[in-house]
């Protein structure tokens, strides 16, 4: 089911749609917010699985106004404005640039390659922006921000806000600057009753040119990126290891520590349980794990019975994995692999949903259930 917003963007020369407003469907959204909750540490709840039961009831096509405001208190308020923003930014990212890998950043400067000093340059104090993402193709380095708001004048005050925190960081290769996209996206909220009518989507995407790096520079670069974005989900997922080795594979100096790094990788991932999609035969190995309502299911073996039980609790459980060839492929650092990987056409499947990153997001019950792998 789609749901509107009313649509500004700077520069308007690039605007990725045409007329007043932006179009975008709730499931899209619940899915972008799945990947960011696993993605981002802490308590990995689903609260991306309450979303369109908040909207006002008047169908698709409609504008994205939730029935009240969320919650009376501010800091509820801000909380819940903050997490819903980071859903719709993500999902409008996914669809309007083609964005989908994801690396989220935390309070340090991190390195995407740190044999070829490839990394995050932190430019002044304050909190750093949500993430840097990238195309299937390993293009369009992006970095952006996401704002919520309920400012009754607009979320113009937002968008300000999140492009000074977009702006707070460069990509460096061994000191140069690397050209990026720098996104802020601000959202208003629209409510029925309470508080603003309208739902208003603002972004500003002006390039920021760099200097020429090397193409093998280039290369580390977007692996470290897809590395991060693999480690950061499978993690909550019940890979730990495997995500942490990952993770220090990204800034690892010292060349032979990458090597143990390397082949401790390939083990965990060889003795990773692969799971297959019942009824399904163009998706499967894939890597991953059990998510309900409350969060990932840490037991690895769930039976069919077990999940159809789960979706007669409306506990909404939905398997998330990742193509495990893509995984090896990050591991071993062969961009032209991954890139075939990435760019092949995902069979179309009634149930099952691609992220167009090596990842899908299967739900769970009676016509869907996943089944153990070799």
């Amino acid at each position: 089911m789609t749901r509107t917003f009313l649509h500004s963007f700077d520069p308007p020369t690039a605007n990725p749609v045409t007329g007043p407003t932006v179009n975008l469907d709730v499931a899209a959204i619940e899915d972008a917010g799945i990947r960011e909750v696993l993605q981002t540490p802490g308590a990995a709840y689903g609260a991306w699985s309450i979303l369109d039961a908040l909207l006002t009831p008047t169908g698709s096509g409609t504008p994205f106004i939730f029935k009240e405001p969320l919650g009376q208190a501010r800091e509820v308020k801000v909380a819940l404005s903050g997490l819903f923003g980071r859903f719709i930014a993500r999902a409008y990212l996914e669809r309007y640039f083609n964005l989908s890998i994801f690396a989220h950043l935390g309070s340090r400067v991190i390195d995407l390659d740190g044999r070829r000093k490839v990394r995050i340059k932190r430019l002044s104090r304050g909190d750093l922006p949500d993430w840097i993402a990238c195309a299937s193709d390993l293009s369009s380095l992006t970095v952006a921000e996401a704002k919520g708001c309920h400012d009754a004048g607009g979320p113009a005050a937002a968008l300000a806000r999140a492009w000074k925190q977009a702006a707070r960081i460069d990509v460096t290769a061994r000191g140069r600057k690397v050209t990026v996209k720098r996104i802020a996206v601000a959202t208003r909220w629209g409510m029925a009753v309470s508080g603003p009518a309208d739902a208003h989507l603002s972004v500003k995407n002006p390039v920021d040119e760099g200097e020429p790096v090397k193409p093998e520079e280039k290369d580390a670069l977007f692996i470290g990126l897809l590395r991060l974005h693999i480690a950061n989900l499978i993690r909550p997922l019940g890979h730990a290891e495997l995500s942490d080795v990952l993770k220090r594979m990204t800034h690892q100096p010292f060349a032979n520590r990458l090597r143990a790094d390397l082949q401790t990788a390939r083990s965990l991932l060889d003795a990773a349980p692969v799971q297959d999609v019942e009824k399904a035969s163009a998706i499967g190995g894939l890597v991953g794990g059990i998510v309900t309502r409350a969060g990932p299911v840490n037991n690895a073996d769930i039976s069919g019975a077990d999940q159809e039980a789960l979706a007669r609790l409306n506990l909404r459980p939905i398997f998330v994995g990742i193509d495990r060839d893509l995984i090896r492929a990050a591991i071993d650092a062969e961009p032209e692999a991954v890139r075939v990987r990435l760019t092949e056409t995902a069979q179309p499947d009634d149930f099952a949903r691609s992220d167009r990153a090596g990842g899908w997001i299967v739900p769970l019950g009676q016509e869907r259930r996943i089944i153990g792998g070799t």
